[in-house]
């Protein structure tokens, strides 16, 4: 049985703004065996998004360059985690020593992700194991989308946004703090 740690709204960036949808949600729930269950929900014309194709679920580089949601996580020593999770089902995970420095991949087995599409709604759900976690969930987590539409016009989502251009590194998205015994 999962307990949902959080269930937020992502707000677009007032410089992005995005005709395809009206609301884009994150819930993130512990599962019983200590993982995850993310799930992102965007509510509009999900057939106006231009979504990549199937492809392995394998690291991949540049998923951010289209529609892609994404999950940052701050780590205690001070640097911080990127998890990109696109709906053809590949995925990227980096580690950052500090504010966009010191990147490298960051070996992790493929979460499996499945895409749900509806009328007027577009789900992504994302399994991560607990074994498959490979960052310390007790710090701050930021949580954001890429969304592309038919037209190529990008708008970007967040729970918070710094000043000025969108960043998702930027420490100011890393607002959510999940409640204690979150598995970690």
């Amino acid at each position: 049985m999962s307990s949902i740690l959080a269930e937020r709204p992502l707000l677009c960036h007032p410089e992005t703004p995005c005709a395809a949808l009206i609301a884009l949600g994150v819930r993130i729930a512990s599962a019983a065996d200590g993982g995850w269950d993310v799930e992102f929900v965007a509510v509009g014309r999900p057939d106006a998004l231009r979504l990549p194709g199937p492809a392995p679920a394998v690291q991949t580089e540049g998923l951010w360059r289209t529609t892609c949601f994404e999950l940052f996580l701050a780590q205690p020593e001070g640097g911080y985690v990127e998890l990109n999770l696109s709906p053809s089902g590949a995925f990227a995970a980096y580690h950052f020593d500090h504010y966009r420095t010191g990147m490298r991949p960051l070996p992790m087995p493929a979460p499996a992700i499945a895409l749900k599409l509806a009328h007027e709604r577009l789900t992504l759900h994302a399994r991560l194991a607990e074994d498959d976690l490979p960052w310390d969930r007790t710090g701050r987590l930021g949580v954001s989308a890429v969304i592309e539409d038919q037209d190529g016009a990008v708008s970007y989502w967040a729970l918070a946004h710094p000043p000025g251009r969108p960043d998702f590194h930027h420490h100011d998205c890393f607002v959510l703090v999940l409640p204690s015994g979150n598995g970690a």
